[in-house]
Parts: structure tokens; sequence; C-alpha cells
């Protein structure tokens, strides 16, 4: 257990034993465990290096009030830096985290902050690279900031509740494919599973399986589109429906178009889901707008 610094038999006219230096040293050259604790601003122009104790999950810094680094900081357990609103922490090297950060106040750096968790309840500001690994959440209200002068990279989801802009975002939406070589396909997408703006593509080329997707409860912004990989064969239908008869739009075919009203589902005939036809639908939070643009003429498709 960590020894913590005493002050006891020190007093005016008193002899000043070994112990009583001697504690500060172990405490501040990592000889001896000891719990230190700073309430006041620390300012710091060297680097840091914080590990948590071999065999524990240790907890690596907390900052309970304003804090000033102007070197390099790396910290390999988990990190609280400022727990109150009204105080900051400014960093002018890089951080580089190895388990867990957790601001309530401000955090800014002039080089990167790299880690594997981060967490910002209020404005995190970065002039360099933000690199993240693991889970990261920036703000808990659509009304928080986030501003990155440098790059940003991920290996796993960025996602947002409110919007995302830049001068430059590269990008691609999220593919996906479905046949019906096991037999009939009939389901039911959710958000999770058929993420947010996922485009799907159909093949229907197996025997006589019809495929049905029935849409997620009505999101407003949520969108998918479905695209035909190949001309459909045999008996199968192909069916997009919505969760009831909400489904509104338009459908354009070769031939002449078809709106479709407050209708549940949108029904290829067997043999007319060919090959380049699309379709997108898109919520409002109450309905299903559906565009369908066919490559059969307008009798090889129906809604109910």
């Amino acid at each position: 257990m960590a020894q913590t610094l005493y002050k006891t038999g020190i007093t005016t006219g008193q002899t000043v034993t070994a112990a009583h230096v001697t504690q500060s040293i172990d405490a501040f050259t990592g000889e001896e465990a000891y719990n230190i604790s700073l309430s006041g601003s620390f300012n710091m122009t060297g680097s840091i290096i914080l590990v948590p104790t071999p065999g524990t999950s240790g907890e690596g810094l907390t900052v309970a009030g304003p804090s000033i680094l102007n070197g390099d900081t790396s910290i390999a357990g988990n990190t609280s830096l400022v727990n109150d609103l009204t105080r900051n922490c400014t960093i002018t090297g890089s951080l580089l985290i190895t388990g867990s950060t957790s601001t309530v106040g401000n955090l800014t750096t002039v080089g990167s902050i790299t880690g594997t968790n981060i967490i910002a309840t209020t404005h995190l500001s970065s002039s360099g690279n933000l690199t993240v690994a693991g889970n990261s959440t920036l703000g808990n209200a659509p009304s928080d900031t986030t501003t990155i002068n440098g790059n940003i990279t991920g290996t796993g989801n960025i996602t947002v509740a409110s919007f995302v802009s830049g001068s430059t975002i590269i990008g691609r939406k999220n593919g996906m494919s479905q046949n019906n070589s096991g037999g009939t396909v009939n389901i039911t997408m959710t958000a999770t599973t058929y993420p947010p703006a996922s485009i799907i593509d159909i093949s229907q080329t197996t025997s006589d399986n019809a495929i049905t997707f029935t849409l997620p409860s009505p999101t407003a912004g949520l969108h998918y589109t479905f695209t035909a990989a190949a001309t459909s064969t045999g008996e199968g239908v192909t069916t997009f429906s919505a969760p009831s008869a909400i489904l509104n739009g338009i459908a354009i075919c070769a031939d002449a178009t078809e709106l479709v009203e407050s209708k549940t589902n949108f029904i290829f005939s067997a043999g007319e889901f060919k090959k380049g036809t699309r379709l997108y639908f898109i919520s409002d939070g109450s309905i299903w707008n559906i565009t369908a643009y066919c490559l059969c003429n307008v009798d090889g498709v129906s809604s109910s």
C-alpha cells in the first residue's frame, strides 16, 4: 500500500532526522510508493511519464485544478484531467495515452493527441493530429463543438448525434450484398444490422426464392439504397416493405410512372427486378419516402 508523506516530529527546535528527508527523496525518485496530492496549479517544463503499478489497473494522473504541461506527456494508466468546468488543461507538447482519459474542463494541446479511449464532455482542441484506436466520445450534446485543425484518422466508426462539417470529407457509404442462394429471404432491418446510408446490392438468381426487405421504424434522416446486381430469375417476387402503410413516393418505370401513396409494400413481379434498378428510401420520422427507378414497364411493379 502506498505511503503518505508526513511531518510528524517536524517542529521548531526539534531534530530533523534522516527519515524526514529521505521520505521525499523516496517518493519523487520512485524508490517507495507514496500518494502525492497537489491542490494548486502544476507547471511542468519537462516530460511526464506515468505508468500504473505492475499487476494493477492503476490510476495514471488525476488533476483537479488548472495544469500546464510544456513538455511531452505519456500516460500508461487511466487519466482524469480536470474535474471542473472552470478549469483547463493545456499541453504544449504531445499527449500519448494508452489508458482512458476523461476531461470535464477544456483540454488543449499544440502537439498530437494519441489514445485508446478519449472522453471529453466539453472542448477538446488540438492543432496537431488526433489518433484514436479505440472508442471516443466528444461532447454530450449537439451544441458541443470539437475543433481539430489537423487530421482525423480512425480505424473504427465515427458516430455523431448532429452533423459533421469540413472543407473536404473523404469516405464511402457502407456497401452490403444479399442473394437468395440459401432459400427465401425475409429480412427485417434495423439501424444496427444495416447502418444508415447503406447500399444493399441484391442478386436474386437462384431458383424461385423470393426476397423481402422490411425497413426499420421511421427515423428522421435514416435512408437506404437498394440496387439490382443482376436481373431476377425464377418465380420469386422482390418486395420492399415499411413497418405499416407509410410508404409514399413514386416509381419511375421504362414506359410510365406510378404513385405510391400510403402503402406498406412495393413489389416487383417475378423477373421484373432488372439489373440496374435502384430504389432510394428516406424517412422524415413519420413516413418512408420511396423513389424507385425501374428498368421494367410499370405493369411489372405494384404496391399494396
